[in-house]
């Protein structure tokens, strides 16, 4: 398969935008040294599921997500980790987000933690003593999704970088909480997946938006390089950025273009780490589901009128899919 070039993937963007085609026909191979991903590519990465298994085989995984202002955060990441095979999870959020979550996701366990004025999540000492000890046993760690950009979820990400023994997955607020501190990435005892949009992907590379977006690739490549983490710097053109090479995701559409998808792409990217997918294929997968759900579920609603959720609950049918395969 042919590589490309970020020069010929930012052509690619400027060509989508000014034509209004579809991402995927308007970048040119090049010869560069970013891998195009293939449908059947995302597929492969998914697996299999030995049939004498039990809920321990498949991950534990802690979701450390959503507040009061933003309850929805944490269900939607909590209910794509749910809904892509991941065996547990248990979920640390506000009081009033886990009254939420006990109706919408019954099968994952919750910690509920008191909030402050502002809506978001306190760290005292019960909190973080619970997150040590639900740590110790977790396959993997997502940590960010309507956190919140406080002292108190600063002091939680501490903690989680301080004593995860697994791949931990950072996304939203977590990473405007890295954002300015990035040594903190460096003390991580194992993997660390970003999972930045433009905007937060520029606060990690201290630079204008408009710059980061005409260097997206050098910005992941440069981040990458400073702390090992792998990063997936999310657009129409997903590029994943990790010890295993560079990748370029084109799949979804203007449909993913609403609150929630972010959410929904954490939490199937750390269910996918918790089951024991590399730091690069769970970035490659969760990003690859997410887009071919949002193209299946945009044909049968509408681009216009769809949801994260309905790509949420479409998840069983597409994995159903590779299950026939």
């Amino acid at each position: 398969m042919t590589g490309i070039s970020w020069k010929a993937i930012r052509a690619g963007e400027k060509l989508a935008e000014a034509e209004n085609i579809h991402i995927s026909q308007a970048i040119k191979p090049d010869g560069g040294d970013i891998m195009p991903v293939a449908r059947e590519d995302i597929f492969s990465l998914i697996k299999k599921r030995p049939l004498n298994s039990h809920k321990g085989v498949f991950g534990r995984l802690v979701i450390i997500a959503g507040s009061d202002r933003f309850p929805g955060a944490a269900q939607i990441a909590t209910i794509a980790a749910l809904r892509s095979g991941v065996g547990l999870v248990r979920v640390f959020s506000t009081e009033k987000a886990c009254m939420a979550l006990s109706i919408s996701a019954k099968e994952a366990t919750l910690f509920p933690c008191p909030a402050d004025d502002n809506c978001f999540m306190v760290a005292d000492n019960r909190v973080t003593n619970g997150l040590r000890d639900a740590l110790s046993s977790a396959s993997a760690v997502l940590i960010g999704c309507g956190l919140g950009a406080t002292e108190n979820t600063l002091k939680i990400l501490e903690t989680v970088i301080e004593n995860a023994i697994c791949p931990i997955i950072i996304d939203a607020d977590g990473i405007n909480l890295v954002s300015g501190r990035i040594e903190l990435l460096r003390k991580a005892k194992k993997e660390v997946i970003l999972t930045p949009h433009p905007a937060e992907l520029s606060r990690l590379a201290g630079k204008t938006i408009p710059e980061t977006i005409e260097n997206r690739y050098e910005c992941a490549r440069q981040i990458h390089e400073q702390t090992g983490a792998t990063v997936v710097s999310k657009s129409c053109a997903t590029v994943v950025v990790s010890g295993e090479g560079c990748h370029l995701l084109t799949f979804g559409n203007d449909g993913l273009a609403k609150g929630g998808s972010g959410d929904l792409q954490a939490g199937l990217t750390a269910s996918f780490a918790a089951q024991g997918l590399s730091p690069a294929s769970s970035g490659i997968l969760g990003s690859g589901i997410l887009g071919i759900g949002c193209e299946e579920v945009s044909r049968r609603l509408s681009k216009t009128g769809m949801l994260a959720g309905d790509i949420l609950y479409y998840l069983p049918r597409l994995f159903k899919k590779y299950e026939r395969a």
